[in-house]
């Protein structure tokens, strides 16, 4: 097991970092509470609710709503003009009993544009409405504004609900800096790691690993704090997953109690404290990935990884192939900017020293492009950049077995022609066939082969989890993948 020598004295047992007084004063420790964005790049319907009594307040403290129904935020409602109907969202799924008001409430819109002309209809852009029962879904109008408002919900004696997730803290409903309609939870920063690791781990996986992953998740924070104008840090795999309540528990508390203060520093200073799923057996020199060459974020052996190979949800962490045929990946690629055509050849042009992608050339009927670093598992829609590709032209066969769902799903959506089906008689009742299999004939497809799942960089945490039940500590596990750090306690959360 590596083991890296510390400038500092960590007491392992507990996570207790000993440091030098004058390198922890120059580092701040966490604030008590965090602002974090749930609604991602934002949301035009959101059910706010609680599971004790809620209460809805504009900035200046004035009353809006206290009680204990749900209450709905939305963007741009129309509204029958005059009549006070709200025109029903067709994206939004309802009950079936309520199919039947929708529809009137859709056939009186008609009615109004066809004899008033456009002016029947009015858009209010936002609206914070109360939801009478479960199967309403446009509830009585609370409040309607010509721009976004900012509300303040809280509760004092239960959670708060976004869509039916429960989060602590209080919901701040506001625009965010694109003017875009976003609910922040402000909730204290030990709840939110305490989150955050059940999010990016499984939470039966080893104390080690976990404790490894809360001071990871604790340095990414303090790096990541404040960049935005209404919120601190993105609650998804943009900066960190957090699912609220529903991704805590008692090991994941344990994990952030046990290492409360403590971050990975490199001379110092907070380091980028980046981590992925699975690294595939080596992690990336963080320059191939991103801009810059951090010297702690350097190339290091992964062989932890390969223990995702033996978990049923894990596997493909570890080991994946992805196939498409020429016309599929044409529509892929163009959606997203990148028009050659039907593709005829995929080169990999250069290759990092751990093994990943770093350039790679499409020729299609259109034309030719370059993709570089990372851009391989956006625009070809793979898990890492550390693959192979070949183009396979002769026809082959292949027999599944009717059982394996994934396979089969996956042949049809690849257009593979069903041209076999084999049964077997049952034991016993001759007149009884048993499905066993089927056989496709399988069409010219490109095949990517690779291994991990994400960018490569930092941390991996299938290797954290491989390096626990090898025995190592979260000491070892950090400082083999932080080259150079050293764990130090500013105190805090």
């Amino acid at each position: 097991m590596i083991r890296a020598i510390l400038c500092a004295t960590l007491v392992i047992a507990s996570l207790a970092v000993a440091h030098a007084p004058a390198a922890a004063a120059s580092l701040a420790a966490l604030p008590a509470t965090v602002r974090v964005n749930i609604a991602g790049l934002g949301i035009t319907y959101g059910v706010i609710g609680s599971t004790g009594t809620l209460t809805v307040t504009r900035t200046d403290g004035s009353l809006v709503y206290r009680g204990g129904a749900r209450t709905v935020v939305r963007r741009n409602v129309r509204r029958i003009a005059g009549a006070g109907l709200t025109v029903p969202d067709r994206s939004v799924a309802v009950a079936p009993e309520e199919r039947q008001s929708r529809a009137a409430l859709l056939r009186a819109a008609r009615t109004a544009a066809r004899d008033d002309g456009p002016r029947a209809i009015e858009t209010i852009p936002f609206e914070l409405t109360l939801l009478s029962g479960s199967s309403d879904d446009l509830g009585t109008l609370l409040l309607g504004s010509q721009r976004i408002e900012t509300l303040l919900a809280t509760t004092d004696d239960g959670l708060l609900t976004l869509n039916g997730k429960a989060y602590r803290g209080s919901f701040l409903v506001t625009p965010d800096d694109d003017g875009d309609l976003i609910v922040v939870n402000t909730v204290s920063t030990h709840d939110y790691l305490a989150s955050v690791v059940g999010a990016e781990e499984p939470s039966t996986w080893e104390p080690e690993a976990l404790a490894a992953q809360a001071i990871a998740a604790r340095t990414y924070l303090a790096t990541h704090l404040r960049l935005h104008d209404a919120y601190d840090i993105e609650g998804d795999a943009r900066n960190q997953e957090y699912g609220g309540v529903r991704t805590e528990a008692a090991s994941t508390v344990r994990a952030v109690e046990r290492t409360a203060g403590v971050i990975a520093t490199y001379r110092g200073a907070t380091i980028d404290a980046l981590y992925s799923a699975n690294a595939g057996g080596v992690t990336e020199d963080s320059e191939n990935v991103y801009v810059n060459a951090l010297p702690y974020l350097r190339s290091v052996p992964s062989p932890g990884d390969e223990v995702a190979s033996r978990s049923s949800f894990g596997k493909t962490s570890w080991a994946w192939t992805r196939e498409v045929t020429a016309p599929q990946l044409r529509d892929y690629l163009a959606v997203r900017g990148l028009n050659v055509g039907v593709p005829s050849r995929i080169e990999l042009v250069r290759l990092s020293a751990a093994g990943r992608v770093l350039a790679a050339r499409v020729t299609g009927t259109l034309g030719q492009r370059d993709i570089g670093k990372d851009g391989s598992r956006y625009f070809f829609g793979l898990r890492s950049s550390l693959y192979t590709v070949r183009l396979e032209t002769k026809e082959e066969t292949e027999t599944v077995e009717y059982t394996n769902s994934d396979r089969n799903g996956a042949l049809g959506v690849l257009g593979a022609e069903r041209i076999g089906t084999l049964y077997q008689r049952a034991a016993g009742d001759a007149a009884e066939l048993r499905l066993l299999s089927y056989t496709y004939r399988l069409p010219a497809r490109f095949i990517f082969s690779g291994r991990g799942n994400g960018h490569g960089v930092g941390m991996s945490q299938w290797g954290a989890q491989g390096m626990a039940l090898a025995g190592a500590s979260a000491e070892e596990i950090l400082t083999h993948y932080y080259t150079g750090i050293a764990l130090t306690n500013v105190g805090g959360p």
